[in-house]
């Protein structure tokens, strides 16, 4: 008879024993991610390594779930209560959870199964979102929080043959979450700001202006300048260049690598006599038709002085 007393205790402790363990893993807040608190939503640590070392379950790591509980206000005393319920899964469903008139202020969502969290921690589980599934309607979705209330949270490892629970870590911090304000009453006046940036903007004000101002008046000048230059014809500026001779090719013998130049100023079109470029006077010179355009000295018999004629 005690032998039978004995074999039956020593076949119910591991069953005792994974409905009340509690391991020493407390979920955190993740300190890196951006927005990992916001009105309604909290991103957290996954609960990598903190079943790792339970022994005697009734289910493998690929079979084992791993829940989440968030709670806020009464909702933890609530859950510590309705755990040890054969339904607890269902105790609290969302959205419910915060909307009833008696309200348990607690839900539950599955985070994966416990071969999702491995030890060490992967980056394919690098955090667990609460709240993602935004404002949603079925009894164990991942929804948001209240806004600005004070929530807690804590992980659980739970049979998917029985719906028992196994494990479970402990409680986490007191997490607030921000509270969303009416844009109507946010002070956007000068007296929001500081007098260092009122400084700041007047003097970048005045520096535009100025540079504005400095614009303009270049502009003006430099259309108003060009429009009062006298602008003489083509035919005058090279006129005065040569006067009355008109050499249309020459060698510039007194650079090193001398060349042919040709002189813009010369006038193709008109040709000179002889009437044009000598002194009137009964005495003419003929000139050789074969020798245009090239300078000769030629000697007047009536006494003038010897001219160089261009042909």
């Amino acid at each position: 008879m005690e032998a039978y007393i004995v074999l039956c205790f020593i076949s119910m402790l591991p069953v005792g024993i994974q409905a009340q363990s509690t391991v020493d893993c407390v979920p955190v807040v993740t300190p890196d991610l951006a927005a990992r608190i916001t009105t309604n939503s909290v991103i957290l640590n996954p609960p990598s390594c903190c079943f790792d070392n339970l022994t005697g379950l009734n289910c493998t790591s690929d079979k084992c779930e791993v829940w989440l509980v968030a709670a806020v206000d009464t909702g933890v005393n609530n859950f510590n209560t309705d755990k040890n319920s054969t339904d607890f899964l269902s105790k609290s469903p969302y959205p419910s959870a915060f909307s009833d008139s008696n309200p348990k202020n607690y839900f539950l969502t599955k985070a994966g199964l416990q071969k999702d969290f491995p030890c060490p921690s992967s980056s394919t589980a690098s955090y667990f979102r609460v709240g993602a599934d935004g404002n949603c309607v079925t009894t164990n979705c991942n929804g948001v929080l209240p806004q600005g209330t004070t929530a807690s949270f804590k992980y659980l490892l739970v049979d998917p043959a029985n719906k028992t629970l196994l494990a479970e870590t402990k409680w986490s911090n007191s997490t607030t979450l921000y509270t969303s304000k009416d844009p109507g009453s946010i002070n956007d006046s000068f007296a929001g700001r500081s007098g260092a940036m009122i400084v700041i903007t007047t003097i970048l004000s005045v520096a535009m202006g100025l540079l504005l101002l400095f614009l303009i008046i270049a502009l003006a000048l430099s259309c108003c300048g060009g429009n009062g230059k006298e602008q003489r014809p083509a035919s005058q500026r090279l006129g005065s260049v040569m006067g009355s001779f008109r050499i249309p090719r020459y060698d510039t013998h007194h650079l090193k690598d001398p060349a042919p130049y040709d002189n813009p100023a010369y006038e193709r079109e008109r040709k000179y006599t002889t009437a044009d470029t000598l002194p009137k006077s009964s005495a003419t010179t003929a000139v050789n038709p074969a020798s245009q355009d090239v300078i000769k000295m030629q000697k007047i018999d009536n006494g003038q002085p010897l001219v160089l004629v261009c042909g």
